[in-house]
């Protein structure tokens, strides 16, 4: 077997595992089904907020390449939505890349592989930085599921945001047009994961869960960082348990199962859209 599909056949088995493992150990309650249909249009908000954040995902993709190739919205919003659906099934985002090939820009992809790679440590560094910030803000009790103090455990994250910040500087050194755009990078990544965490909040709020919104960004942050780590299918499986994980040890009543589902859902209806995106492209070629 070609060493490339036996890496995907593993992150397939881990997803599934850690999938089957939560449908074990969770009660399947669809009780709270009727709430949804009385907060219609808090879910209707839920499903719509993702287009913002691809708009705003699509303005990014043309600030980065501008240098090289002036990208018109719609070409960059296509091929923002259609590379989306890649990462479903690709690790650590990395369907991103090929945003190269629907842009069809002038440059090696090699090139553009270490612009790329600029802009997704920018957008973690963000992320990073909401966590921490939000973990020194929450009232969560770290010592329930680890004997370390609040403190070591913000020092650790901080030694993550520092060796995100050297990899940074080493890689622009390499691209150093990219200094002058750092900024407007981190105005579009606070942007964008705000308006992500907010919809993950709206769907807190529509499933009666008692966490504020420090509380929030924190558990669904840590669980998408780690969900970056390439040992599953787009995150699929690890997100899942680390929000299980937390919510069971730190006790937080929900509805393990209607939260799962509509979290995900975040992630499957733009799925929906780049398929409409392809067919559309597909005819055009």
């Amino acid at each position: 077997m070609h060493i490339k599909n036996l890496k995907y056949l593993l992150s397939l088995i881990i997803s599934l595992y850690l999938l089957n493992k939560i449908s074990k150990e969770i009660y399947i309650n669809l009780s709270q089904l009727k709430v949804l249909k009385e907060d219609i249009n808090i879910l209707i908000l839920i499903l719509i907020v993702f287009l913002p954040i691809f708009y705003f995902l699509s303005l990014k993709l043309i600030y980065l390449v501008n240098n090289f190739k002036k990208v018109k919205i719609y070409q960059a919003f296509q091929a923002t939505i259609i590379t989306y659906t890649y990462n479903l099934f690709l690790p650590a985002k990395s369907g991103d890349f090929f945003r190269h090939r629907y842009l069809d820009l002038n440059i090696t992809f090699k090139k553009f592989f270490k612009i790329n790679i600029v802009e997704k440590l920018i957008s973690l560094l963000v992320l990073l930085a909401l966590v921490i910030i939000s973990f020194a803000l929450s009232e969560i009790d770290i010592n329930q599921l680890y004997n370390l103090s609040k403190l070591k455990i913000t020092l650790i994250f901080i030694l993550f945001l520092i060796t995100n910040l050297y990899l940074i500087k080493k890689f622009i050194n390499q691209e150093k047009y990219l200094k002058s755009k750092i900024f407007n990078f981190l105005l579009f990544d606070i942007l964008i994961w705000s308006l992500q965490f907010f919809q993950i909040f709206l769907i807190i709020s529509i499933l009666n869960i008692d966490i504020n919104i420090f509380e929030t960004v924190f558990i669904f942050g840590i669980s998408i960082i780690i969900g970056l780590i390439p040992i599953s299918i787009g995150g699929f499986g690890v997100r899942d348990y680390v929000i299980f994980f937390l919510f069971t040890n730190l006790n937080i009543e929900a509805n393990i199962f209607m939260l799962l589902i509509l979290f995900n859902l975040r992630y499957l209806l733009p799925v929906l859209i780049s398929f409409i995106f392809s067919i559309i492209k597909f005819k055009n070629e």
